[in-house]
């Protein structure tokens, strides 16, 4: 598996709720959280992300990050995929996004 890691900037004057994530480049992509609990650090999905106006949540080892599995092909650092963003108003972004080991 694959994680995705950035910082989302809201600059519109609404919340932005972000619903469900694709990239052409894998089978399925996922918004998850790391959390503790009783010293057992795990990961758990979730089903939406809210961007409030005028802020920004970054994506991160041990807090949100998109988990990227089944690979359509091969990836290598340096190359570039794409990351879809949907919101539950109907609305889509899409990024080009590099690769990188970490």
């Amino acid at each position: 598996m694959t994680a995705g890691f950035g910082t989302l900037l809201n600059p519109g004057q609404e919340t932005v709720q972000l619903i469900d994530f694709s990239s052409p480049s894998f089978g399925e992509v996922s918004l998850h959280r790391t959390e503790t609990a009783g010293g057992v650090s795990g990961m758990r999905e979730v089903p939406a992300l809210s961007i409030d106006a005028g802020s920004s949540v970054t994506l991160e080892p041990g807090g949100y990050h998109l988990m990227l599995m089944a690979p359509i092909n091969e990836i290598q650092p340096g190359e570039s995929i794409t990351i879809e963003m949907h919101t539950q108003d109907g609305r889509s972004f899409r990024f080009n996004v590099p690769v990188m080991r970490r």
